[in-house]
């Protein structure tokens, strides 16, 4: 195996991985969020069933541990995180601080912090979100798993917890 070759792909699918995410997956997530008549179904575009699912809130109606194994529990999910938005004006989110990694050519960790908001930039929510995407067989990126906690951090470093040996 060629090794620069391969290093090259990796860096390739990281770039790849975040232009995806945040050009076309965030963008169509906030645009659903935002708009009260917006389908919320074209969110399931980005999302592949099974999709695990780890979100820890203090409004235990938010809060969900386990899967969403079609897309009907999919839309379930996000009626969840999407309606208390909604209730208070959100409009768009920052990202005060990103970071992708890519695990092979077809696969990558994207760890975010979303500061959701209103029109006037009053923040709503700050969360600490790890999203595992891969590439599908057309070689599109697809989400399949997310974690989140609310955060007041402003970096990633500062956000997750790591242990090391």
């Amino acid at each position: 195996m060629d090794l620069n070759r391969y290093e090259d792909n990796m860096a390739r699918a990281a770039m790849d991985a975040r232009d995806w995410f945040f050009n076309q997956y965030s963008t169509a997530w906030t645009a659903v969020a935002a708009d009260p008549s917006a389908s919320p179904r074209s969110v399931l575009n980005y999302w592949v069933p099974p999709l695990s699912v780890s979100v820890d809130d203090p409004d235990p109606a938010r809060a969900l541990h386990g899967w969403c194994p079609d897309p009907d529990s999919g839309l379930g999910y996000l009626a969840a995180q999407q309606e208390p938005l909604r209730a208070a004006r959100y409009t768009h989110t920052d990202v005060p601080d990103s970071r992708v990694t890519a695990y092979s050519s077809h696969s990558a960790g994207i760890d975010v912090i979303w500061s959701r908001r209103t029109a006037d930039n009053t923040e709503i929510e700050r969360l600490g979100v790890h999203f595992e995407v891969r590439r599908d067989d057309s070689g599109a990126w697809r989400i399949i798993a997310i974690a989140a906690h609310p955060t007041d951090a402003n970096r990633i470093a500062d956000t997750f917890v790591t242990v090391t040996p």
